[in-house]
């Protein structure tokens, strides 16, 4: 299993992040909204010299673009989408992750019947022939209820990916939210075939990422991840204590020991 780390392409320590131990960096995708393609290629070129690759991409949408609701622009989604994608071709990019809890949340007093339908409607209108034309594959993101009131577990993100019948929309686990919603390891047997990305962090930590002796049993979650058939890569995505690649050199050190 490859394993990479979460991290702003603009963040100049991500050129060291091959030394700590990382396979790869998933970077955020929103922010290349504010950045030219020349600057991108830089970036991109500087990040292959350093020896990694730039496997993933994560915050796929700005939290001041709804995608539910009233207020929702489809032709401006529509527009950001092909612009930001073509970005995120530039940088090798094959996994794109839609989390974006605030652009897809629920408005207040807003049906959730009819969010439920905007949602599929984007992921199989929109975003699916996006990516296919790209070689992309997008990932729903569950993302626990203190940071969206919508596809909050993985059995819920499962149904969405389910009912939009694409082969470029697919299901992530993020340990961490996984956690917070109390979804049971063994569930993931049940998304075979479905997961294509994972994201891993302490939920009993502050969203650390995961130390040896920390409290928290990351081996089951890799038996589960094991037994679902998966064979995708595995993102750091959290917080660290002290220096950034020390901590995130000894969490990868750690997960390498566990599969």
């Amino acid at each position: 299993m490859k394993i990479g780390c979460c991290m702003s392409l603009f963040d100049d320590r991500i050129f060291s992040l091959s030394q700590a131990g990382a396979d790869y960096v998933e970077i955020g995708i929103s922010e290349l909204n504010g950045h030219s393609r020349e600057e991108i290629l830089q970036r991109a070129d500087a990040l292959k010299a350093s020896g990694l690759s730039c496997l993933a991409g994560n915050l796929l949408f700005p939290g001041g673009m709804p995608l539910v609701g009233e207020a929702v622009d489809r032709e401006k989604t529509a527009d950001y989408l092909s612009d930001v994608l073509d970005k995120v071709a530039l940088l090798g990019i094959h996994t794109i992750v839609f989390g974006s809890g605030k652009a897809r949340a629920v408005p207040e007093g807003y049906s959730r019947e009819k969010t439920w339908e905007q949602l599929r409607s984007l992921c199989s209108q929109l975003i699916a022939p996006a990516a296919e034309s790209r070689d992309i594959v997008c990932c729903i993101e569950p993302l626990n209820r203190g940071e969206c009131n919508i596809l909050n577990t993985c059995s819920e993100s499962a149904r969405l990916v389910r009912e939009v019948d694409k082969t470029s929309i697919r299901l992530l686990v993020d340990l961490y939210h996984f956690d917070l919603e109390r979804e049971p390891r063994a569930s993931l047997a049940g998304y075979r075939g479905l997961l294509a990305h994972a994201h891993i962090a302490s939920a009993k930590n502050g969203r650390l990422f995961p130390q040896p002796g920390d409290g928290e049993d990351y081996a089951s979650f890799f038996r589960a991840l094991q037994e679902a058939g998966y064979e995708g890569s595995l993102s750091l995505e959290g917080s660290v204590k002290g220096d950034f690649l020390e901590f995130a050199g000894s969490s990868i050190r750690y997960l390498h020991t566990l599969f």
